[in-house]
């Protein structure tokens, strides 16, 4: 990962890249951590090769857009789905990606000339919060992902949480429901299949095949984005799916903040992007949990829970935070 034999260049540019199963989002900034360029592409997951390849280009694409030579990049920070080596610089298993032990930031630096960082994308996507979402500059605070699934990724101290095995974080695996529905990791009732994005749509798809009387019958997709908007318009299929999925979550947050004591609680992914109508049932769940137990009252404080700021994209963002951090770490 040696930078010898690039020409100086005495600005320094750095790239930061979140990488999904769908789609590559870029974002290069300057020294300053300036916003320069963005660039989101579709990601080609056809091999592991070409999806190295569609990241490459997405990349070269984003430096053109700005007028920057290659030559001028100074460093590359990843975030990559599943386990990562972000020591060695590989991808240990990203499912998504096909990628296996892929070695993905040596193959960047041979095709950039400039060193490559990587690490988990929820991990990323918390520095991103911590560094640039971070209004209160909280040195303690929890990101959770809901999407497909739900992950985590916590700061204590103002240090990224990795774990022994870097799944430090990983409440959507938590099990809240030993008798409850199978999970993609093998075991069952964990938090994800009563959450997530997926679950969401899953019990909603279930009240339509039941007959119920709801909007979401007409939904075409139904996705979560449809529940979440038919609940903030009065559909009662929908707005009990949205609190009970709420109420639930607002469960497992109580769980996140008395394992981590964290400041603040900042979620993001698709689903949160209903704001309040988001909120509101997690809080109601708080309130619930205040009136009995004066450890609630004490720990539980709506202020401490937010939405991240849907302008940025925190993976893109985060992977920036975490190539500015270990180059000045390097410096």
């Amino acid at each position: 990962m040696s930078e010898s034999g690039r020409s100086p260049n005495p600005q320094r540019w750095l790239m930061g890249v979140d990488i999904g199963g769908t789609t590559i989002v870029t974002q290069l900034v300057d020294a300053g951590l300036r916003p320069v360029q963005e660039l989101t592409v579709a990601t080609d997951v056809s091999s592991p090769d070409r999806t190295l390849a569609s990241i490459a280009s997405a990349i070269e694409r984003t430096l053109e857009a700005a007028g920057v030579p290659v030559e001028a990049l100074a460093a590359i920070g990843l975030g990559v789905p599943g386990q990562v080596d972000p020591v060695q610089g590989i991808s240990r298993i990203a499912v998504n990606l096909h990628w296996i032990d892929y070695p993905v930031g040596e193959r960047l630096t041979a095709i950039f000339g400039a060193p490559c960082f990587l690490e988990n994308d929820v991990r990323v996507a918390t520095l991103g919060v911590y560094r640039f979402d971070n209004p209160e500059a909280c040195q303690n605070l929890v990101y959770v992902s809901m999407g497909t699934g739900v992950a985590a990724g916590v700061i204590l101290e103002g240090k990224l949480l990795r774990g022994r095995n870097g799944l430090a974080g990983e409440v959507g695996h938590w099990i809240v429901d030993p008798n409850g529905l199978p999970c993609n990791c093998g075991a069952r009732g964990c938090l994800e299949t009563l959450v997530s994005a997926t679950a969401v749509v899953r019990q909603a798809r279930a009240a339509v095949e039941s007959g119920a009387d709801t909007v979401l019958a007409a939904a075409a997709p139904l996705t979560a984005k449809a529940v979440y908007e038919a609940a903030a318009a009065g559909d009662l299929t929908a707005s009990v799916i949205v609190n009970r999925v709420g109420a639930e979550l607002g469960r497992a947050l109580r769980n996140v903040i008395m394992a981590y004591d964290a400041e603040a609680i900042v979620l993001g992914g698709g689903p949160t992007r209903a704001g309040a109508r988001y909120l509101a049932p997690i809080l109601t769940e708080w309130q619930r949990q205040q009136e009995t137990s004066p450890l609630a009252r004490a720990m539980l404080r709506p202020a401490m829970l937010r939405i991240a700021d849907p302008a940025r994209n925190m993976g893109a963002w985060g992977a920036v935070a975490l190539v500015a951090q270990q180059t000045t770490l390097a410096t």
